[in-house]
C-alpha cells in the first residue's frame, strides 16, 4: 500500500483539465520537466498509464477517466480537512476561471485582496472563452468561472450589469473609407455576439483574437475598436461615441455543483464584492 501525495493528484487533475504539460506547469508554479516527474510517479505509484501523450494533444486513457471522479473526491476532502483544522482560518486551493473581457482590470485587484483577505487560499486562474470555461465547471476541473452568457445558469451568482460600450483609443480616428475596424474576441464572446448585429455601418473584423491583452495592444495603439463593460476599460482607453447603443450584459459567478470547499465559497464571495 502507498500514500500517494495530493500534490500528485493536483497535478494529475490540471494536466487533465489542461491537455497540455506545460500549461498545467505555468498554472501550478513548476516546470514543465517537474510536472512531467509528478505524472510519472504518480503512474508508477498506481501501475497504470493515465494519459495518452501525442504531439498536439494529450488526453486520458481508460485508467485516467477511472481517476479522475475519485481524484478530485481526495483533493476537495484534503483541502476541507485543512479548512477545518485551521478552526476558522479559511485554507485550500481554489481554481477560477476568468473570461477573457475581465483579466485584465479585474486580476490584479483580485489577488491583491486575496493576499490581504485570505492568505491561507492557494488560487490558479484559467483564462478564456465563457463557453469553454462553463464546460470546465461541469466537468469539475475550475470551481467556479466568472463568465458572460444570455441565459442564467442554475446556481450563478448573478452580478451588477454595467452597460457596454464601443472603446477605442482616444486619438483613435475613423478611417478614411468610412469602414470601422474591430478586435474582438472570437465566436462564441458574448460581447461580440451583443455587439455585430446592432452596427449598421460598414465594419471588418480587423483583429480576431482569444487574448485580451492582444485586443488591448491593438486597440490602444489605435488600429481598432472594441466593447468592453463599464467598469472594465484600462486607463488608456475610452468610449467611442456615435454607435448604436448595447445591451445590458449577464456578468455571472457559475459554480461546479458539488464539492465546493469554504475556500472556494471565500474566494466567490471575494469576487462578488469586488464587482
Amino acid at each position: 500500500m502507498h500514500d500517494i501525495d495530493t500534490k500528485l493528484l493536483r497535478s494529475f487533475l490540471t494536466v487533465t483539465a489542461e491537455r497540455s504539460f506545460s500549461r498545467a506547469a505555468t498554472r501550478l508554479g513548476c516546470s514543465q520537466a517537474t510536472m512531467s516527474q509528478r505524472i510519472l510517479q504518480l503512474e508508477s505509484l498506481l501501475g497504470v498509464a493515465l494519459f495518452r501523450r501525442d504531439y498536439h494533444d494529450v488526453t486520458l486513457t481508460p485508467a485516467g477517466q477511472d481517476l479522475r471522479a475519485d481524484a478530485q473526491v481526495v483533493v476537495d476532502a484534503h483541502d476541507g480537512l485543512i479548512a477545518r483544522v485551521t478552526r476558522g482560518r479559511v485554507a485550500g486551493s481554489v481554481r477560477l476561471g476568468i473570461a477573457e473581457d475581465y483579466v485584465l482590470p479585474m486580476l490584479p485587484q483580485l489577488l491583491r485582496t486575496l493576499r490581504q483577505r485570505l492568505p491561507g487560499v492557494e488560487i490558479s486562474v484559467l483564462t478564456g472563452l465563457s463557453r469553454d470555461l462553463c464546460r470546465q465547471v461541469e466537468a469539475r476541473t475550475l470551481d467556479m468561472a466568472v463568465v458572460t452568457l444570455p441565459e442564467i445558469l442554475p446556481m450563478a451568482t448573478v452580478l451588477p450589469k454595467p452597460p457596454l460600450l464601443w472603446i477605442a483609443a482616444p486619438a483613435f480616428e475613423m478611417p478614411e473609407d468610412g469602414v470601422l475596424p474591430l478586435a474582438l474576441f472570437p465566436e462564441g464572446c458574448a460581447f461580440r455576439a451583443a455587439a455585430l448585429p446592432r452596427l449598421t455601418q460598414p465594419h471588418r473584423l480587423a483583429l480576431v483574437s482569444a487574448s485580451g491583452q492582444v485586443i488591448h495592444a491593438a486597440v490602444g495603439a489605435g488600429l481598432a475598436a472594441t466593447v468592453m463593460a463599464a467598469g472594465t476599460v484600462p486607463q488608456d482607453l475610452a468610449p467611442l461615441s456615435g454607435l448604436p447603443e448595447l445591451p445590458l450584459p449577464c456578468i455571472q459567478i457559475v459554480p461546479r455543483a458539488q464539492g465546493f470547499s469554504p475556500a472556494a465559497e471565500a474566494v466567490r464571495a471575494l469576487v462578488e464584492g469586488l464587482w
